[in-house]
């Protein structure tokens, strides 16, 4: 009896062939028959996977979307956020950061597909879904705490704006930098941009 596919597995693998030949080879060498030779498939075997090179760009930058979700689920199981609410906020932002291997490769991926968004409308999509989901992260984290927003929603929005955008920026720098790289100030970043208690009420001092 012929064995049954594994379709989750075997996208899987091609995902982690994928990533390999950007993180080798650069954008340029993304193509279907350059990732199906990575992975040990036949060309038509991935094409049945993914019909085309835009529908394997698309899960490819969606995957790490979903691996950054998971490890973030995965805190929340294993530790009490309400516990230490801050020290669960900070350890799921630096989810988002490339601190190790595994999240430096996700990060070259989320790039270099990423620069693609202006002039291919399926990934323009997979990108702005994915970067919504770290915005929401952002707000949903900062909420958890005493001082952001103060209960204004609109100065929690322009809080977790700008996190995120402080995350993209720090993202960009250590993945530019060697991987041998001191990564502990970024985690400092971090750290001084995380209320650990009520902000002052801006109008106070005026008074």
């Amino acid at each position: 009896m012929p064995r049954l596919i594994d379709h989750a597995e075997r996208d899987a693998v091609i995902a982690a062939a994928a990533w390999r030949v950007l993180a080798r080879d650069g954008l340029p060498a993304f193509s279907v028959r350059r990732i199906a030779d990575e992975a040990g498939l036949a060309t038509a075997s991935l094409r049945r996977a993914f019909p085309t090179q835009a529908a394997l760009r698309t899960y490819c930058l969606r995957l790490v979307g979903e691996r950054v979700q998971a490890r973030m689920d995965a805190l929340a199981v294993a530790s009490d956020p309400a516990a230490d609410p801050r020290g669960f906020v900070l350890a799921c932002l630096a989810e988002l950061l490339p601190l190790d291997a595994e999240r430096r490769s996700e990060t070259e991926v989320w790039l270099a597909l990423g620069s693609l968004a202006t002039t291919d409308a399926d990934v323009r999509a997979a990108y702005d879904d994915s970067s919504r989901t770290i915005a929401t992260a952002c707000r949903s984290l900062l909420g958890m705490l005493p001082g952001p927003g103060g209960g204004d929603p609109d100065a929690l929005s322009a809080e977790a704006q700008r996190l995120h955008a402080l995350l993209d920026g720090l993202a960009l720098h250590l993945v530019h930098a060697p991987p041998s790289a001191d990564t502990a100030w970024a985690l400092d970043a971090l750290d001084r941009v995380v209320p650990d208690g009520p902000r002052p009420d801006p109008g106070s001092a005026a008074g």
